[in-house]
């Protein structure tokens, strides 16, 4: 089955890479998890996310614990200092403050970095990995396969809680590297409409429209999506809230990614779509 599913993405990445969104596919993370186990599902996937496809999947976590790993994230901000957000061999979990608006590539947010290699003090990495097994099959992977790699093995998995707060948090338009990984997987830790009214992430379609996803999702949803497609953060807003990097108010998003660490010389990057 493995061998089935890296033939077929390597054959769509012979092909001219579409960067542009399609449609979405709803259903009940439960359901979705199930329905991997099968091959013909997860090649129709594939081709899927190769079409700019986005998966809506229902009830991925409990909001409860949604809410409580907001807390536990917010109390480590408070209590840490920032690190930096290189993945070299022997990096703690930490977090790192962007605030770049001036030009180029626009991140104002607050990233929060977790790793198998580190202890799972806040109770969070663990619960939100064993999601992520449930979805590697789309990559290619065993459930197992890459958990224990450090970053001298090139190739780890992380998880990347983004805090984008109020008041103008933000990644500007762009597209991410599809030599490792052909999804992005996020569970939302807000909703928007309730904290916050403005801005969120969209996809670009073929008419060059901005399409945005967060109207359609919910909290403890997540996302599956394509990296090569043209995707961003809108500035988030809540009334007339002035921007505040300290406190917890705001768009989160609960990232577990296969990222290519810094020990690999000429690593790909997010590039940057004007």
């Amino acid at each position: 089955m493995i061998k089935q599913i890296k033939k077929k993405i390597s054959e769509l990445k012979k092909k001219k890479i579409n960067i542009f969104f399609s449609d979405t596919v709803e259903l009940d993370f439960d359901e979705f998890s199930k329905k991997v186990l099968k091959l013909n599902y997860v090649l129709d996937c594939v081709d899927k996310l190769f079409n700019g496809y986005v998966f809506i999947l229902r009830n991925t976590v409990n909001k409860d614990f949604i809410n409580s790993s907001i807390d536990k994230l917010q109390k480590f901000y408070l209590k840490k200092k920032p690190i930096s957000p290189k993945i070299l061999e022997g990096c703690k979990n930490g977090y790192y403050i962007s605030n770049n608006t001036s030009h180029g590539y626009r991140a104002v947010d607050r990233s929060f970095y977790f790793f198998s290699w580190n202890n799972d003090k806040l109770l969070i990495y663990k619960e939100l990995l064993n999601i992520y097994k449930k979805i590697k099959i789309l990559n290619g992977l065993e459930a197992e396969e890459v958990t224990n790699n450090t970053p001298k093995n090139d190739v780890v998995e992380r998880l990347h809680v983004i805090h984008y707060p109020i008041g103008g948090g933000e990644i500007s338009k762009h597209t991410d590297p599809i030599n490792i990984s052909i999804i992005n997987h996020g569970i939302f830790g807000s909703e928007s409409g309730k904290d916050y009214d403005r801005g969120g992430f969209y996809v670009i379609n073929k008419k060059n429209e901005k399409i945005l996803i967060d109207k359609k999702v919910n909290k403890g949803d997540s996302v599956i999506f394509f990296p090569g497609l043209i995707h961003g953060v809108d500035p988030v807003f809540l009334k007339d809230q002035k921007l505040d990097m300290k406190s917890k108010i705001g768009r989160w998003y609960f990232n577990f990614q296969l990222i290519e660490t810094h020990e690999v010389k000429n690593r790909q990057t997010t590039l940057a779509v004007d």
